[in-house]
């Protein structure tokens, strides 16, 4: 038989860890908004299942038919940026683009290194404004007309979503005809992980 110095040791330890325990649990908590579930860690929201799918897409995609453009130099990109200066005016007009990237149609075979050549395929191009939120935008490109897809357009913050979860996720639904190899490229830039901007 166990001393009762002993058992009375290892009832505090046994208590002790109890108490840890619930207060660990007190302050995990779960949250439904719009169409998914968040973990709330003390009371603040965390998008556990969005972070998991967006790391698993990452490791899995195969980005070697999309090319990150550089909006400034690129002219296969030029069509792409001023279909978006024009979606919007006259907002749209203060657009700063940070990233561009593109997704040439296979039967077009044409490269961004060539700028004679006349583009066919698909962008999805970020940018931020002066009076608006920033926007991801799909934009398809059929010869020298390009368009934006009303329907592909995300705007504003994703919190507290993870951002490349859920502007993939809202994109592919929006738009089922746009590749999914851009869609599942896009590495959303940090804005869209923010607080929204005051207007």
């Amino acid at each position: 038989m166990a001393p009762a110095r002993l058992v009375n040791t290892r009832r505090l330890w046994l208590l002790a860890a109890l108490a840890a325990v619930s207060f660990g649990l007190s302050l995990l908590g779960l949250e439904h908004r719009d169409d998914a579930w968040l973990l709330k860690v003390g009371g603040r929201p965390a998008d556990v299942r969005g972070a998991a799918w967006a790391a698993w897409q990452d490791a899995a995609r195969d980005c070697s038919a999309v090319q990150r453009l550089d909006p400034e130099r690129a002219a296969v990109a030029v069509a792409a940026v001023e279909a978006l200066r024009a979606f919007s005016p006259p907002d749209s007009w203060s657009a700063r683009v940070r990233r561009v990237d593109y997704w040439p149609s296979p039967a077009s075979g044409q490269h961004p290194q060539n700028p004679a050549s006349v583009p066919s395929g698909w962008f999805t191009v970020q940018a931020e404004f002066d009076r608006l939120e920033p926007v991801v935008v799909l934009v398809r490109q059929e010869g020298p007309h390009a368009e934006v897809l009303a329907s592909g357009v995300w705007s504003g913050t994703a919190l507290p979503w993870n951002p490349a979860w859920r502007i993939r996720r809202f994109l592919s639904d929006r738009a089922p005809q746009a590749p999914a190899a851009l869609l599942s490229c896009l590495d959303p830039l940090g804005v869209f992980a923010q607080p929204p901007k005051p207007l």
